[in-house]
């Protein structure tokens, strides 16, 4: 059995005659013919790093299956010419330039029918996967009749299309579903979930996971062994009859509508067209439901929303080497020291060893560091108990990480990470005792969250070696870290840390040196404005439940709970006396001086039980005796969340003007990942780009009524956009 030379198509995949197993795992372009009659199909973008799927790819890939129907062999194996990715999703840059809904809804349906054409092939067809499989990828997977997986880090699977407001759209939505029972393919998809190999297997995304080296192998002989299947909706009876029976499916997808109308208040779209395409499909027939999935693909793309969360996703992959931009490009630190074995201190040195680095972390007693060192252990089970890491990779990573109550150890670290309490006579003592013991080479990291870093320095003995690392918590689950560039720092102690961030698996933003920097200066500005709310009339409830419905995660009452009092008030502090606003009495500073924390003492702005939050009947009695809260009631939910959205937007703005941002792309990315800014917007700049006109008059008749602090800035009051 022959293919001749016509049949390889150089725009990205090609069938290969059937070769002799074990045949190379390399799954490179040459492969020899042998007598064994199972065959394969190599898919490659040569310019590409992740096989993503255009034009080009489809038809190139219908050839080969089209070839592989002519050649008849006994079986078909899928694979990937590139090492640790099999076949990525729909080029989102592809996506984002065509303007026509009908145009996208018609490459969707010509994926579709290759898919189509893949799944009818008389033989069986094997999928190896040997990297990530995410989107459409999968979708080819899904296309045959078996998947086998390599148990390797790189894998990860899913159809995690609708954290792009996008739904799968090359036949995913209707096949998943056959396969693993309408429930478990509700979740998968709703939840955006990607699996490594091991979890993958137990959810029926694969049918075997095998050794790297045993790929090639295992797939041959499940092409040579296996048969041609149907999926049958499920592992289980309740699985199945989810998927099968109308009256059981019904429920099941009116508790997923629940529920997505429930977290995203209406904003996001996507989920919602997927759970109706599944619904169409499994209720009226595949034809039908991939009709309806190319059609609502059609729709999403050239939505707002989707055009925002791409935005997004595409800048976050930038930032990557933007972050570095005039600094130049550093090595992240093989051996990291962090002081401090708190929440916050433990967290960071969790993240640094996932990132491969040995980490020393310090405390004052020794009952402090075992807490510390109990919870990078915690955190890191809990991360290979859910596939973020490899379970044998947790143990070294738990391993990586070594505690002590001195500073023993600290000579061989390249980079120092201070995580103390948000004081700066504590921050200035921890830095001059760095300095004693640690290279002349080594930089001084501190995590803080308003204190200007020029100040934390103002005595050490290398300034050019100190700079700002500011993390968010919970560390484990927060994906920004703000570098905070001081004047007098060195250009590569910044790149180090960039680095270091990055090998954290973060996405880092370089900002200036100054009170509050980007983030906790933003935030601040609206917090207080927040506050100022209250003694207008404004309930605190009220506030908070104006702003989730905007598209915030959390209001800002909450939020300043989940921060801590004392912190919030310090913070406060820190940004009104560099902007040099009066400091009087404020609802923070008197629930703190009445004793209440926040969330983690149980009791702030809300009493927290367990998950429960409820409203704290001491606050209005506390305000009430300051003052506050006499006026009568503030105005609407939509005007009050619009109102400090609209102000947080100026602060964002006026610190690109002032220099703290190098860029608007980063300044959304820091909204965005740092604060929560609602990322359907796309980030405080996107939106004012889509919104310029009527923003800033809003923001001039707020100027009229509350004052000059809603004043558009400069770049607002300006008719260029951010994105040029």
């Amino acid at each position: 059995m022959t293919i001749d030379a016509a049949a390889i198509v150089p725009a990205g995949a090609r069938f290969e005659p059937p070769f002799e197993p074990p045949f190379e795992p390399q799954f490179g372009p040459q492969f020899k013919p042998g007598t064994d009659g199972i065959g394969r199909i190599v898919i490659d973008r040569p310019t590409d790093t992740v096989n993503a799927i255009d034009p080009p790819l489809i038809a190139a890939l219908a050839d080969a299956i089209a070839a592989a129907r002519a050649a008849r062999p006994r079986g078909l194996v899928i694979a990937s010419a590139k090492p640790d990715q099999f076949v990525g999703g729909a080029d989102l840059a592809m996506l984002s330039s065509w303007p026509s809904a009908a145009e996208i809804a018609a490459a969707s349906r010509a994926m579709q029918r290759v898919l189509n054409d893949l799944a009818d092939l008389p033989f069986p067809t094997v999928a190896a996967i040997n990297g990530s499989a995410l989107g459409g990828g999968y979708e080819l997977a899904l296309a045959c009749d078996w998947r086998v997986a390599a148990d390797a880090p790189s894998v990860r699977i899913g159809l995690p299309e609708v954290q792009l407001g996008l739904l799968p759209a090359a036949g995913g939505t209707q096949r998943l579903p056959r396969l693993v029972g309408l429930p478990r393919a509700l979740d998968l998809v709703l939840n955006a979930r990607r699996l490594g190999a091991r979890r993958a297997l137990r959810a029926g995304l694969v049918d075997e996971v095998v050794h790297p080296a045993a790929l090639a192998k295992a797939a041959a002989d499940r092409a040579a062994d296996g048969a041609k299947r149907r999926p049958a909706g499920g592992a289980t009876a309740i699985e199945r009859a989810a998927t099968w029976l109308a009256p059981a499916r019904a429920a099941a997808l009116r508790r997923a509508r629940a529920e997505v109308e429930r977290e995203s208040g209406g904003h996001y779209p996507a989920s919602l067209k997927a759970i109706e395409a599944m619904r169409i499909g499994l209720a009226d027939g595949m034809a039908r439901g991939l009709e309806a999935e190319a059609s609502f693909f059609g729709e999403l793309v050239t939505s707002e929303v989707a055009h925002n969360l791409i935005a997004l996703f595409l800048s976050g992959l930038h930032q990557r080497r933007a972050a570095f931009d005039g600094i130049g490009r550093a090595k992240p630190p093989r051996e990291i020291a962090v002081v401090g074995a708190g929440l916050m201190g433990s967290g960071i040195a969790q993240a640094a060893a996932i990132g491969g680095a040995e980490v020393r972390l310090r405390d004052v007693d020794d009952a402090t560091v075992v807490r510390g060192l109990a919870s990078v252990r915690k955190l890191t089970r809990d991360a290979g108990r859910k596939g973020v890491v490899d379970r044998r990779e947790a143990q070294r990573v738990v391993a990586r990480v070594t505690g002590t109550t001195d500073l023993s150890g600290f000579r061989r670290a390249e980079l120092a990470i201070e995580a103390v309490f948000e004081d700066l006579a504590l921050k200035r003592r921890v830095l001059a005792e760095l300095e004693t013991v640690m290279r002349d080479d080594a930089v001084i990291a501190s995590n803080t969250s308003a204190i200007p870093i020029a100040e934390i320095a103002r005595d050490a003995r290398r300034p050019e070696r100190v700079v700002g690392m500011h993390f968010f918590s919970p560390v484990h689950r927060m994906s920004l870290v703000e570098v905070v560039r001081p004047a007098a720092a060195d250009a590569e102690a910044l790149g180090r840390v960039v680095a270091a961030g990055q090998a954290m698996g973060k996405t880092v933003i370089v900002v200036r040196d100054g009170p509050g920097f980007y983030t906790t200066r933003v935030i601040g500005t609206m917090l207080g404005e927040a506050t100022l709310l209250l003694d207008e009339g404004a309930r605190i409830e009220a506030v908070d439940a104006a702003m989730t419905a905007f598209g915030w995660p959390l209001g800002p009452f909450a939020l300043i709970d989940e921060v801590g009092l004392a912190v919030a008030r310090h913070a406060g502090k820190t940004i009104a006396a560099a902007q040099g606003a009066a400091a009087g009495p404020n609802a923070v500073q008197i629930l703190a001086d009445a004793g209440l924390s926040g969330k983690r003492g149980g009791e702030g702005f809300y009493r927290y039980a367990g998950k429960t939050r409820v409203p704290n009947p001491r606050v209005p009695k506390l305000l009430a005796a300051a003052g506050i809260g006499a006026r009568p009631a503030a105005g609407d939910a939509t005007a009050l969340a619009e109102r400090l959205t609209l102000l947080f937007v100026n602060a964002a703005a006026q610190c690109l003007d002032d220099g703290v941002l190098r860029s608007a792309g980063e300044g959304d990315l820091g909204a965005v990942l740092g604060l929560g800014f609602p990322p359907f917007l796309g980030g405080p700049f996107r939106w004012a780009d889509a919104r310029r006109p009527w923003m800033r008059e809003r923001l001039r008749s707020l100027a009229d009524q509350h004052g000059r602090r809603y004043e558009p800035a400069a770049s607002l009051a300006d008719e260029a956009s951010f994105y040029r």
